[in-house]
């Protein structure tokens, strides 16, 4: 009866009540476990989020105070790293034991995730190590600079022999995290991990530049500071507010003597008297390139003054160094270019110093005038123009090279400013030295590695120092064709503000300065090899061009013009290059160097960049950042190099 009305054997409902219990039971292990494995991975989340809060904790230590951290500071950092080391750890061990994600590891996707989680708890821990590397290097750095006397220069190389194990172990840590991070494909993360690997990547790259930059220092200053044996150095101290090529008229030249970074010699001449005397003891006669012949010189010998024609430091220097032996200057080592602008520089970090011979005190916001003031011009040749060049030189190196508390790292700061501002250039004659500072950005090196390329390099061939108040701007629109060469129209606005500058001035110091105040400039622009022009106008129509020749393994337009005083003018170069976009994979990318010349003042820059017909812009980064593309264009001011390159694609694709 009750197996008719149930329909099942007993047997039967027993066997299925059994496997309904061993199910609940079933899930309620798998709820459980669930539960467990959660808790698990939240804790080693919470481990991880620990570790990089302490990495990024310990690096703002050193990023912020880094040569001038003190004793505190540095027992900070280290303790924010060594708690990262073991935060990484711990989260790396419960991951490895973990048996859910042993078993889950076996699927495709769960183990790319999970060998991702390895891979960053594993770089969490190296990253901890470099850290702690990096406290023990800035600990050596500060027992350096608290011992005894000497400047700056002098303990550089203590400071470099002491930090060489340190940066070994830094080294070896970014070989190790390099073979962690290589086969973890970053298209196939998660969010959360691909944002942490992007966090480590960007610091990995910063810190393998300051390693390569570390090993440049070692292998440079030691020879470059006279450790080997005494260096000495033609110094050009050039005036960027009469802009020349390398950066300015050379005025003034100075000689340099280092002895294991002690500086036993620094004596300045005025260059137009060294030129003169050279000229009056010689009756020597070199002929000097056409431009500058015509608009400047005007039958008068090139000279030490103006031997910096060439855009390209070295071989400015070269020619200095030519003239300078010509007049009966000794052999030297390499040569160095100075600028205004790097006192200016040099200032901002030391404060206001001193010139008490001249009862003058010297800042960046007087040191153009002071300058100007006391060197006067070569119509007076009575006065000793190098007499307070040489005493603010010597009293502001004095100040820079005995850094205030917390002035290392300002200093170093400042170098590396100077470098990629090109306020400081130098030449050494050893080629492997000459290959150091190029990679340290000081070489002021003109050189052309393909793709698009432009340079515009302004001349001051009226004499005056109107370049202190020239303002200019620059409007780039590059259309690419379908063969890939740019179609370029290159519009350059020059506006003579005098007027603001003479308000209130000496009026005498101002004609001495500005004579008539028409500024007068011999542009040229530097362009690809096999560039061809296509006209050259300003507001009022085609006025040609004087020079279409080839430097430096570039194409070269040249044109003369005038400004008048608070007046503007506009010069448009449209040329045509050849092929420059370069194919990388399915994609092509639109490359474009634009080079700052020495001396020249910020210049606010437009670019405008149009590709070929059925074709689109898709990516933009400008030097090696990504940028967001804009139907406005680029806008940027340029003080420094820029490298900047279009991803072009089919509309479409």
């Amino acid at each position: 009866m009750s197996a008719s009305l149930t329909g099942r054997p007993p047997q039967r409902r027993v066997r299925v009540r059994r496997r309904r219990q061993l199910l609940v039971l079933a899930i309620a292990a798998l709820l459980a476990l669930g539960a467990i494995e959660t808790y698990r991975m939240a804790i080693v989340a919470r481990q991880m989020n620990q570790g990089r809060s302490s990495l990024q904790r310990g690096q703002e230590v050193l990023e912020t105070k880094r040569l001038d951290a003190t004793s505190d500071e540095l027992a900070e950092a280290r303790r924010a790293f060594e708690s990262a080391q073991r935060s990484f750890a711990s989260a790396h061990a419960m991951v490895r034991r973990d048996p859910v994600m042993w078993i889950g590891g076996r699927a495709p996707v769960v183990s790319t995730q999970a060998r991702a989680f390895n891979g960053l708890a594993e770089i969490g821990e190296e990253a901890g190590a470099i850290g702690a590397a990096g406290v023990e290097a800035a600990d050596q750095v500060a027992q350096v600079r608290a011992e005894g006397e000497g400047t700056l220069l002098e303990k550089s190389l203590e400071a470099l022999d002491r930090t060489r194990a340190p940066f070994d172990v830094i080294e070896q840590r970014l070989t190790t995290i390099d073979a962690l991070r290589e086969p973890i494909a970053d298209d196939a993360l998660l969010p959360p991990l691909s944002s942490a690997f992007n966090d480590f990547d960007a610091r990995r790259d910063r810190l393998s530049r300051l390693v390569e930059t570390y090993g440049d220092a070692e292998r440079f200053l030691p020879a470059f500071l006279g450790f080997d044996r005494p260096k000495c150095y033609l110094v050009l101290a050039q005036n960027d507010a009469e802009l020349l090529p390398t950066g300015g008229l050379v005025s003034v030249i100075g000689l340099l003597c280092l002895d294991r970074g002690a500086i036993t010699t620094l004596e300045f001449t005025d260059a137009v008297e060294f030129g003169l005397d050279w000229m009056r003891a010689t009756g020597a006669y070199q002929a000097p390139p056409a431009a500058l012949d015509r608009y400047l010189l005007k039958g008068v010998t090139w000279n030490l003054t103006v031997s910096n024609w060439s855009p390209d430091f070295p071989t400015a220097a070269r020619e200095a160094e030519r003239f300078y032996s010509l007049g009966g200057g000794g052999q030297v080592d390499g040569v160095i270019g100075i600028n205004v602008r790097t006192l200016e520089h040099l200032l901002a970090i030391t404060g206001p110093v001193p010139v008490p011979e001249y009862d003058a005190v010297a800042t960046t916001g007087n040191v153009f005038e002071l300058t100007e003031k006391y060197t006067r011009d070569p119509s007076q040749p009575e006065a000793d123009r190098k007499e307070f060049v040489a005493l603010l030189a010597h009293n502001v190196l004095d100040r820079a090279l005995h850094p205030r508390p917390g002035g290392w790292s300002q200093f170093l700061d400042l170098l590396q400013q100077l470098g990629e501002q090109k306020e400081l250039l130098i030449y050494p004659h050893d080629e492997g030295q000459q290959e150091i500072v190029r990679n340290l950005g000081l070489s002021g090196e003109v050189r052309y590695d393909g793709g698009d390329f432009i340079m515009l390099v302004d001349a001051s061939v009226n004499g005056t120092k109107l370049n202190a108040v020239v303002e200019q701007s620059l409007d780039i629109d590059a259309r690419i064709d379908s063969a890939g060469a740019a179609h370029n129209t290159l519009t350059i606005d020059y506006f003579n503000n005098l007027a603001p500058w003479e308000a209130g001035r000496d009026p005498s110091l101002a004609r001495k300065l500005m004579l008539g105040g028409v500024y007068g400039d011999y542009a040229r622009l530097y362009v690809p090899p096999q560039s061809a022009i296509v006209d050259v106008r300003d507001q009022q129509g085609s006025v040609g061009l004087e020079e279409y020749g080839s430097e430096l393994g570039l194409t070269v337009f040249g044109r003369f013009f005038t400004v008048d005083r608070d007046a503007r003018r506009q010069l448009t170069f449209e040329y045509v290059t050849p092929p420059v976009v370069g194919v990388e994979g399915s994609s092509a990318v639109y490359r474009l160097t634009l080079r700052k010349q020495a001396g020249q003042h910020a210049m606010p820059v437009v670019l405008h960049v149009t590709p070929p017909e059925g074709m689109r812009l898709a990516g933009l980064t400008i030097n090696g950042e990504p940028a967001g593309l804009s139907p406005d264009g680029v806008r940027f001011d340029l003080s420094i190099d820029y490298v900047i390159e279009y991803g072009i694609e089919r509309t479409g694709a």
